[in-house]
């Protein structure tokens, strides 16, 4: 398996965080499973090797589009490769997604839809461009440019922007309340601007922040005590609590088997 990651150009800077590929050559498909958790983030996949099969949490196994929309997720999910892998995904900001599309994120939210359901004849010509291509610049290349021409920033992205920044760096440990009063605006109209532009309600994403803050605190010589400590709970049965509703597993279990 290789994976490496890319830095989009300086133009899409502020609205990609980075691009990630993936390949695999595989003489029979892997029948492992490898576990997906929730990121707090969108993205879009192009797939110029054989699609993942994903298993979500009630184990309907469903083939995934050659090019789609990978949506908030809010649970856990597997995929499994069915051949040879070769994909290329762009990841955005959580805020950054409606610039490019301007449909509501929550409708997406836990999907992975196909993105020619909106470019049908364009993602056609993308897909070929990018299975064609040789190299990963140039297949960078061709989703900037396929991204830049739908480039819009609607008239909330401010807001949007300075709410993710400060649930993220309170570590999502503050309240829709204080959230709201600091962005100088209500309550229900920050719950609403949120869940249209990120895809989910604040304080969900806040969940999401605090268990990848906790992730990157965890030490093999820690206490499950200390790390709950660490990262904002309440008690050791918080945190198990929020790792089996996020990952499917407890601590102990997912620091063994990283995902």
């Amino acid at each position: 398996m290789k994976l490496s990651i890319h830095e989009p150009h300086s133009y899409l800077a502020d609205f990609i965080q980075y691009y990630w590929v993936l390949e695999q050559t595989l003489d029979t498909p892997a029948s492992s499973l490898n576990r997906v958790i929730p990121s707090g983030e969108l993205q879009i996949m192009f797939h110029y090797g054989a699609p993942f099969r994903e298993v979500s949490q009630t184990k309907q196994g469903i083939l995934q589009p050659q090019c789609l929309i990978c949506g908030q997720q809010t649970g856990y999910m597997d995929i499994v490769p069915s051949g040879s892998v070769g994909m290329i995904a762009a990841v955005f900001y959580p805020h950054t997604f409606r610039a490019f599309f301007p449909d509501p994120v929550n409708e997406f939210t836990n999907q992975s839809v196909a993105l020619d359901n909106f470019f049908r004849r364009e993602t056609s010509e993308l897909q070929e461009r990018i299975i064609e291509a040789q190299r990963v610049p140039d297949r960078i290349c061709l989703i900037e440019n396929f991204l830049l021409r739908r480039l819009s920033l609607p008239y909330h992205f401010d807001i949007t922007r300075a709410a993710i920044n400060t649930i993220v760096k309170a570590q999502g440990q503050i309240t829709i309340d204080e959230t709201a009063k600091q962005l100088h605006i209500s309550r229900r109209q920050f719950e609403r601007l949120f869940l249209t532009n990120v895809g989910m309600p604040p304080k969900q994403f806040g969940r999401i922040i605090r268990l990848h803050n906790t992730i990157n605190l965890f030490r093999a010589d820690g206490s499950l005590t200390e790390l709950s400590q660490a990262g904002g709970y309440f008690d050791q049965s918080h945190l198990i609590r929020e790792f089996k509703e996020f990952t499917g597993l407890s601590p102990k279990a997912f620091f063994r088997h990283p995902c």
